[in-house]
């Protein structure tokens, strides 16, 4: 058993940045050991898996004046040099700047200008360091006997990313930044990240001292759909600008336009003489714009609608153009087209059904069946076929 009277780290060449956690081999000490802890370094005292005491940078007599937690699980003797048995771990604690970072994927958030869903790569640097040793080695090292830079750095951007993808579309809303000109709030939004990020590192012993966005990028995609958007959006803008200041030209408004429209579709639309030079006359109505011929007009289409003509007696109006047949027609005499026959009635729920309907569209019963013998379709209810006289019960 080797008994050690020094303990210290002198990592060489590049293990002074490449190594940030080193346990000594030591694992038997003699009381008035001395421990040497160097400026960038933190030593920390484990005795059965429990950190105990810290030591800053400087040389330490281990007495029990030094270990006064160590002191209470076990007994030290104050005299002499007597072996105990404890590890010991140094932290290395330098800076470790402008260490690149980026998302593999791209993170989904919420535009709050467009209000639709984009997709944003991002990258940047970080910069950091180890402030407190023991949070570090319980929530991060574990019982690792070598813990490196490389390691280190990769935990970091793990974490990084994590915060990014969570915290970005939230910041985003708060400043109310857009996916078009996110590129020009850069500055702004690492200030609103670091400091969200800043006491979540803290928790793990680590201090981050440098946050910064290098870029933020839609994909090509999201960045065409929302420019052929608000192209469109701005198109549209333009036209109803446009027919606006014509209708201020021309003397009439929207509403009076919309109406125009309206009479114009009724006006092509096929029916009775009435009825058209009724559209005729809203028509006039629309475009004279409470001038002598549109009031002149309004004033005929209300004597004729005041006082419709009445149909003849035993008289049916076509159901294609309205002209008054007689009763029983079976082709009209003004537009030429036949007149269906009378409907039928359902005789489960009482609706009135055109001619010829199988099924009531007003409880879903069926309104006719077909011979048990030879087929032919019949109506609901019949006993005999009239086709083949065969009974049908």
């Amino acid at each position: 058993m080797k008994i050690y009277d020094v303990l210290k780290w002198d990592p060489e060449g590049s293990d002074g940045e490449e190594i940030l956690v080193y346990k000594h081999e030591a694992e038997d000490f003699n009381t008035h050991t001395q421990l040497i802890v160097h400026a960038s370094q933190e030593a920390i005292f484990f005795k059965d898996g429990r950190d105990l005491d810290v030591f800053d940078a400087g040389k330490h007599t281990l007495t029990t004046d030094s270990l006064p937690l160590l002191k209470k699980i076990m007994t030290i003797p104050t005299d002499g040099k007597t072996p105990f048995h404890c590890e010991v771990y140094f932290v290395n604690k330098i800076h470790l700047n402008d260490l690149r970072w980026g998302t593999s994927e791209p993170i989904i958030v919420e535009d709050p200008i467009e209000g639709v869903n984009v997709h944003l790569r991002a990258s940047g640097y970080i910069g950091a360091h180890i402030v407190d040793g023991r949070k570090f080695l319980r929530k991060v090292v574990g019982t690792r006997a070598l813990y490196t830079k490389a390691e280190f750095t990769t935990y970091l951007r793990a974490k990084l990313i994590e915060r990014v993808k969570a915290t970005l579309g939230q910041a985003m809303v708060n400043r109310q930044v857009g996916a078009l000109r996110i590129s020009a709030e850069i500055a702004s939004l690492s200030d609103d990240l670091k400091a969200q990020l800043v006491p979540f590192f803290a928790d793990y012993g680590i201090e981050l001292h440098n946050f910064s966005f290098n870029s933020i990028s839609p994909l090509e995609e999201d960045l065409r759909a929302i420019n052929e958007s608000k192209i469109a959006a701005r198109k549209q803008d333009l036209e109803s600008a446009a027919r606006a200041r014509m209708r201020e030209r021309e003397g009439y408004t929207y509403q009076q336009e919309h109406s125009f429209d309206v009479l114009k579709t009724a006006a092509q639309n096929e029916g009775t003489a009435s009825t058209f030079m009724g559209a005729g006359m809203g028509l006039g109505m629309g475009m004279g714009l409470g001038g002598a011929f549109g009031a002149g007009m309004a004033g005929v289409a209300q004597n004729m609608n005041a006082a419709p003509a009445a149909p003849a007696a035993n008289t049916v109006a076509c159901p294609h153009c309205g002209n008054q047949v007689p009763a029983g027609a079976k082709f009209c005499s003004s537009c030429g087209k036949e007149i269906a026959p009378p409907g039928v009635v359902c005789p489960k729920c009482g609706t009135k059904l055109p001619a010829g309907a199988k099924f009531c569209f007003g409880c879903g019963a069926k309104l006719s069946n077909v011979c048990v013998k030879c087929g032919k379709e019949l109506p609901l209810g019949a006993r005999f076929c009239n086709e083949c006289g065969a009974p049908q019960e």
